[in-house]
């Protein structure tokens, strides 16, 4: 067993590595074809003095992928005045490189060259402004409002002077979608404090508003092209109802491709769960392939619930899968993190199309590209919304009360637990895991949230999402609430072994060792001053925390359900629901049940019928008193026809195979044959009560022809229900010749029937008695005969969907 155990471990660290495409950073080889300005370009300040931050640049390949330890060469533009400590730079891991400037003595726009070593075509130029000092850029209001402090500009001179009287042109060059911004002042001349200001009155869109500055220097003309001051509003109703559209649009998108992989997947997908969960290592395979390719654990989760509650799970092969599960739920996760936000709308139109083509197969296709094209709009909303508001204050500040950036080097708990916490509760809400990872990983492309925080709310809808499975077995049977505890005893233990490793830090670094890896495995720099590739880390971060919680605790799956089953005893015999309404989900299996639950009632009715006929008039053994026990077990056969009728019509709203709507009229005529057959037993105790209030025999002879129908009847029941547990047509065809024979007999003793009561076998009362037992018996035969002419058809279906 711990070879096996050590096996599937290896497995599942190789299926990890192929998750987590584009892990590696060897720069060897790769030459600097663009360089992406992250931070600095454009920046005010007066003479001599350095800038307010570094200059910041992402070296980047052909394919877009930083290429670390590159080099740079940096100099002055002609004209320019830029100071450097330096002439040359090297880019860190992340392929970043940060260059810190100071302002000359040259007033006005100034640029700095960036060359990369060995690619001098690629080079690129950084501007920056001297002489000039922006006072009330970066402010927060309410759309439609005036701002609380003015834009001030300051300009001096190149010896810092300040220069008054000159004329400063503001305008507004940019903003939002919603209305026009507004300023008290167009043109305004400096004071004697080099100062010269305006107010701005925001319009009703929700992000940045752009105020382009054009200063005039010491000798009257422009001293630069233009500097842009952002400010920020917020129109907070109009930004919640676009941010949930955009979250609604994701969710149903969500929903809509793991309908479609379901329909396309084919029927049998769904059954790989049984096929591959005899034992806990295959089982957890299984699980993450299924919840991979429907793309939703929560429906792998619910349809484990429903085996279990059905009895076609234990326990131990439970836990198995849906430690399967978490693995198999990261796939979403990972979808999302890439950015392929251009397929959107083409895939909404080729889903759309799809979906119209009249074949079962084509329409879940086009779910599935539908869905796929939702997901992305959605997020693309999500993202654009969040994005607009990353840098807005009192985002900041709520965003900060949970930041689980570490401070000296430690994680601070607090906000740790609140993290973990929010992503619980949500999950809780929306009950999706792969919705709020999706949500999680919005947040951190829109610049809100880093990989620090964002690996907390992640813990926290894994243990978030296992309240599906809580709810699902409510009203399931004990070893399915054990199930459902043990899939959050192990969410649990998985993020509590995940905080210990938040603050195991790697070598110097101080950085957490698990940080480190996903760091170490996924491009970009994930902590740096502008964190790169953040989507990317939060779903690497994902995936890796499933796998390896999987790979620890896997080997503990005994133990766990031992626990499992002591918090939650099986104080009276387990009661297992053949017809477990999340079953419907699954018709294959629902029907497989269907006709599990057939077999059963048929034989109950035949049980009832074989031991009232036997108790009560053949044995001589009519009781009164016991006629309400016999009554209640025939009402027993009555609620099964009923419960199976029921599940019958729920099963047929589905969307079904044409195969599988067939099974639906013929599950239903043999349930109503069976409940017959049952309900003769009531039909005999009428006759076996006459029969003792008249305190009548039959003769041996008509004993004996009662008794030989008796038997043909035993036996051919007995062959109806070999033909429905074994899928052969022969028992079923036995069924109907002894069928055939029993109809003969009771037409031959009904032709005897004048001749006999001339000859005084028995008088008028006792006769008619019993004439109509054997009606009875051929209409039991009949309904018996109605089975076997079905049962082929029902054991051809199941037989074929096994294969």
């Amino acid at each position: 067993m711990k070879k096996r155990g050590i096996f599937a471990s290896v497995l599942l660290l190789a299926a990890l590595f192929l998750l987590l495409p584009g892990c590696s950073r060897e720069a060897e080889g790769r030459q600097v074809d663009s360089i992406k300005v992250l931070q600095g370009d454009g920046q005010v300040g007066l003479p001599g003095r350095p800038f307010g931050s570094e200059l910041v640049l992402e070296l980047l390949d052909v394919d877009g992928v930083p290429v670390p330890g590159a080099e740079v060469r940096v100099q002055a533009a002609r004209n320019s005045d830029l100071p450097v400590p330096a002439e040359r730079f090297r880019a860190d891991a992340g392929g970043v490189v940060r260059i810190p400037v100071s302002a000359g003595k040259v007033l006005g726009d100034n640029y700095l060259e960036i060359i990369p070593v060995g690619a001098e075509n690629r080079s690129r130029s950084c501007r920056f402004v001297t002489g000039l000092e922006i006072d009330g850029g970066r402010q927060q209001g309410a759309a439609g409002s005036t701002l609380d402090r003015p834009i001030s500009v300051r300009v001096v001179d190149a010896d810092g002077v300040p220069v008054a009287g000159q004329p400063v042109y503001f305008g507004i060059v940019n903003a939002p979608e919603g209305g026009a911004a507004r300023l008290s002042d167009e043109v305004a001349a400096t004071d004697s404090s080099g100062v010269a200001r305006t107010r701005v009155t925001l319009g009703s869109g929700t992000g940045g508003y752009e105020v382009e500055v054009k200063p005039t220097g010491p000798d009257g003309r422009l001293l630069t092209r233009g500097v842009t001051v952002e400010v920020m509003g917020l129109n907070l109703p109009n930004l919640l109802i676009s941010a949930f559209a955009g979250l609604a649009i994701f969710i149903f998108g969500m929903h809509l491709m793991s309908d479609g992989l379901q329909k396309t997947a084919g029927e049998k997908m769904k059954t790989i769960i049984r096929l591959f969960a005899r034992n806990r290592f295959v089982g957890l395979l299984a699980g993450a392939g299924v919840t991979a390719v429907i793309q939703s654990s929560s429906a792998t989760t619910v349809m484990v619930i429903g085996f279990i509650n059905a009895g076609l799970l234990n326990l131990a092969q439970s836990i198995g899968i849906i430690f399967g599960t978490n693995i198999g739920t990261t796939v979403t996760a990972q979808i999302v993190s890439f950015n392929v936000s251009t397929l959107a709308m083409p895939a909404i139109i080729a889903g759309l199309l799809l979906f119209f083509i009249p074949y079962r197969n084509c329409r879940g296709i086009g779910e599935t590209v539908l869905g796929f094209g939702f997901l992305f709009y959605g997020m693309v909303l999500m993202s654009d919304e969040l994005t607009r508001i990353a840098d807005f204050p009192t985002v900041t500040r709520l965003f900060s009360h949970f930041d689980c950036t570490p401070l000296d080097g430690v994680m601070p708990f607090g906000a740790v637990i609140g993290a973990l916490c929010i992503g619980l509760v949500v999950t809780m809400i929306i009950q999706s895991s792969s919705a709020s990872t999706g949500i999680i990983i919005a947040l951190g492309a829109g610049g809100l949230i880093n990989l620090y925080t964002a690996m907390p709310l992640v813990l926290g809808a894994n243990i978030g999402t296992t309240v599906t499975a809580q709810l699902a077995a409510i009203p399931a049977n004990r070893v399915a609430k054990q199930a459902a505890l043990a899939h959050t005893l192990f969410n649990v233990a998985g993020t509590l072994i995940m905080l210990v490793f938040f603050y195991v830090p790697w070598g110097a670094t101080e950085v957490p060792v698990f940080f480190h890896i996903v760091d170490a495995i996924t491009p970009g720099d994930a902590f740096s001053a502008i964190p790169q590739n953040v989507p990317r880390h939060i779903a690497n971060a994902h995936t890796l925390f499933n796998v390896f919680t999987a790979v620890i605790l896997l080997p503990f799956v005994m133990p766990l359900a031992h626990v499992c089953e002591r918090l939650i005893p099986a104080k009276r015999k387990i009661k297992y629901t053949s017809l477990d309404p999340y079953l419907l989900e699954n018709p294959p299996i629902a029907l497989h049940q269907t006709v599990t639950r057939l077999r059963t009632m048929t034989r109950s009715a035949w049980s009832v019928f074989e031991k009232t006929m036997r108790d009560t008039v053949l044995n001589g053994g009519y009781d009164a008193e016991k006629r309400e026990e016999y009554r209640k077990r025939e009402s027993k056969i009555d609620r099964m026809q009923e419960e199976i009728t029921a599940y019958l019509v729920q099963l047929a709203q589905r969307e079904l195979t044409l195969p599988q709507s067939r099974m639906i009229p013929v599950l239903t005529h043999c349930a109503n044959d069976a409940e017959r057959l049952a309900d003769y037993a009531e039909l005999v105790l009428k006759e076996a009560a006459r029969l003792a209030e008249r305190r009548e025999k039959f003769s041996k002879k008509s004993e004996k022809e009662l008794r030989t129908l008796f038997d043909l009847t035993g036996r051919m029941a007995s062959k109806v229900l070999a033909a429905l547990e074994k899928g052969d047509e022969e028992p079923a065809g036995e069924a109907r010749e002894l069928g055939r024979e029993i109809r003969q007999q009771v037409g031959r003793m009904v032709n005897a029937y004048p001749g006999n009561l001339r000859k005084g076998s028995f008088n008028v009362e006792s006769g008619i008695i019993f004439l109509s037992l054997a009606g009875i018996f051929r209409q039991a035969a009949e309904r018996l005969d109605n089975i076997a002419v079905r049962a082929s058809s029902l054991t051809r279906y199941e037989w074929e969907e096994r294969k």
